[in-house]
């Protein structure tokens, strides 16, 4: 998310709808379709792979964890979770996603409310840092993206093993489109209203800024529209920019795939989904 959100920000309303989990979802219904364009259909799976191949029992640090969608899931396999996310309203929502797990599994997760530019999580280190589904390219400046690659390399194991997953820009329009498009219709994850987000792009930026904006449409309880409008940035980054990145960081690239089931990386690839080691 981007930094100073108000916690009632329509985007954390409707988060855990438009980010659904096979899991967590109240609504089996909301992981549709439109869930492998977004990038979320294989992902929690690929992050559970990876850190069985590494071990058991692992210290996974995830930045920019949202409502739980990543980190819940790995806890429940026996890892220990540090999730770390600057919105309290995120935070509000991974609590009460936890809660509905066993004590066990909520034993592992500690939520912690930072910058993940600014992460200091007293001399802790981890064997696994993730950064799930575009939630760098969320930090939009490349010098906070850069601090934030930083931060997590200063908590990591030596050898540490961070994964990061963002969308491949070369499969975005730079120029943006300023036609409102409907982008999926799916159940609000509380109210049970059925609700359809549009959505617009701006031109990228000199800087690689991009705007995305639009509106949701929910049916209330008396069948009128509610229309709530929505906006954020992103900054959206070039494989060998990031390769350059995490080099700076101290990192060096072990794989770099096209999506989550292992697909080679192209230039038509729809992700960058990339497994770094701490040099």
């Amino acid at each position: 998310m981007n930094h100073g959100l108000p916690d009632n920000d329509v985007t954390i309303e409707y988060y855990d709808s438009d980010y659904p989990s096979q899991t967590l979802s109240r609504f089996a219904e909301n992981f549709d379709e439109t869930t492998e364009f977004q990038g979320l259909r294989h992902d929690v799976a690929r992050y559970m792979e990876i850190a069985s191949g590494i071990g058991k029992n692992l210290d996974v640090l995830e930045v920019c964890c949202g409502t739980g969608r990543i980190a819940i899931p790995l806890a429940k396999e026996g890892h220990r979770v540090t999730a770390v996310d600057l919105s309290p309203g995120m935070l509000n929502g991974f609590s009460k996603n936890l809660k509905q797990c066993d004590e066990q599994t909520q034993s592992r997760v500690a939520l912690v409310n930072q910058d993940a530019t600014e992460l200091d999580l007293d001399q802790q280190k981890f064997d696994l840092g993730i950064i799930g589904f575009n939630s760098l390219l969320c930090i939009p400046d490349f010098e906070a993206q850069q601090r934030c690659l930083g931060r997590i390399a200063a908590h990591l194991k030596p050898g540490g093993l961070l994964v990061i997953d963002a969308v491949n820009p070369l499969e975005l329009s730079m120029k943006g489109s300023h036609v409102p498009t409907p982008f999926f219709t799916r159940k609000h994850s509380v109210s049970g209203h059925v609700y359809t987000r549009f959505a617009m792009s701006s031109p990228f930026d000199a800087d690689h800024r991009q705007r995305l904006h639009g509106w949701y449409d929910e049916v209330t309880d008396g069948g009128t529209i509610r229309r709530r409008p929505y906006s954020m940035v992103w900054r959206p980054i070039f494989r060998h920019e990031l390769q350059l990145m995490l080099q700076q960081a101290g990192f060096e690239i072990e794989s770099l795939d096209g999506g989550h089931c292992r697909e080679p990386y192209e230039g038509t690839s729809p992700r960058m989904f990339v497994q770094a080691r701490l040099s």
